[in-house]
């Protein structure tokens, strides 16, 4: 469930933001010159992808992320890692290191994690 820059532009306003949301906050926050339509446009499409929840009170919609950034982030890196590395992290980490050798420290933290899983 890959959600597009647009769409990741409003998900950053609503992780950051502590409860329920509404458009009209949403909007406030923004720092771009997209009509009220466009904005429900793309809340409507995140809520039908299931990245946002919402609860409607009258004519006011109040949003409310159905998973963390975090949980984003990994679900997204596990797509990635099995579609362009058919599941090999050993696979990922040649190519990330393939363009640029990391220093010694990079590789103790990198060591330090994966003894630590």
């Amino acid at each position: 469930m890959r959600i597009s820059d647009s769409e990741m532009e409003l998900m950053q306003i609503i992780w950051r933001h502590d409860g329920e949301i509404t458009c009209g906050e949403v909007m406030d926050k923004l720092q771009t010159e997209w009509k009220v339509t466009t904005v429900q446009t793309f809340l409507k499409r995140l809520c039908d992808k299931g990245i946002l929840h919402v609860r409607k009170e009258g004519k006011i919609n109040f949003y409310t992320p159905a998973l963390t950034e975090e949980e984003y982030k990994q679900e997204q890196t596990g797509e990635f890692l099995d579609t362009m590395h058919k599941g090999s992290v050993k696979s990922l980490l040649t190519a990330l290191f393939g363009a640029k050798q990391p220093n010694r420290e990079e590789l103790e933290d990198i060591k330090n994690w994966f003894e630590r899983l």
